[in-house]
């Protein structure tokens, strides 16, 4: 697995009408150029202090990834965090 930095632009609610929700979006803006064979983005749950739903798929023409993760994260905007990526063989 290969890694690369993203910038934090937003933690937000998903759905913030529905109290019961507690599912956050995490939305980053990627500081690297994201490899064309780049597959799967995968965040460790240590980092962002919760627990990532589903992976994010990647492809090379996205500047951004949205999170989406059980529970609001710590994460501020501003804040840069490690993200991992499968490349195809």
């Amino acid at each position: 697995m290969k890694t690369i930095q993203a910038r934090v632009t937003k933690n937000i609610k998903e759905d913030p009408s529905v109290e019961e929700c507690d599912i956050w979006n995490i939305e980053a803006t990627f500081l690297e150029t994201l490899p064309d064979d780049a597959m799967r983005i995968t965040t460790d749950p240590a980092e962002i202090g919760v627990n990532q739903l589903e992976e994010a798929r990647a492809d090379s023409t996205r500047s951004s990834i949205t999170i989406r993760t059980q529970s609001k994260s710590r994460l501020q905007p501003g804040e840069v965090i490690h993200l991992g990526y499968q490349q195809s063989s």
